[in-house]
């Protein structure tokens, strides 16, 4: 169980899954850009991007990288709770 699903709040950025490769001698970077890491991960974890990897892998060789980059960019805002009125008691 996630940490949203017992009710904790956590902070997500966006994450951009990286996929680096040489181009006749250039280095070339393509980038697919998620809400969370966890959605990144997904992509790997289940080989969905893993078709564009082989064929890019095949026709320029092993100089070839993918990987999820989490950035420094919050994705979603924290909800904080409302403060207590002063009258509750």
């Amino acid at each position: 169980m996630d940490e949203e699903a017992r009710g904790k709040q956590v902070i997500e950025f966006f994450t951009a899954l990286l996929i680096d490769y040489t181009l006749q001698g250039n280095k070339m970077r393509t980038t697919v850009w998620f809400e969370t890491e966890r959605h990144c991960q997904e992509v790997m974890d289940r080989n969905i991007a893993e078709p564009l990897y082989n064929y890019l892998y095949a026709l320029y060789g092993n100089d070839i990288m993918m990987t999820c980059y989490v950035s420094e960019e919050v994705s979603h805002d924290l909800v904080r709770p409302k403060l207590r009125p002063k009258s509750f008691k």
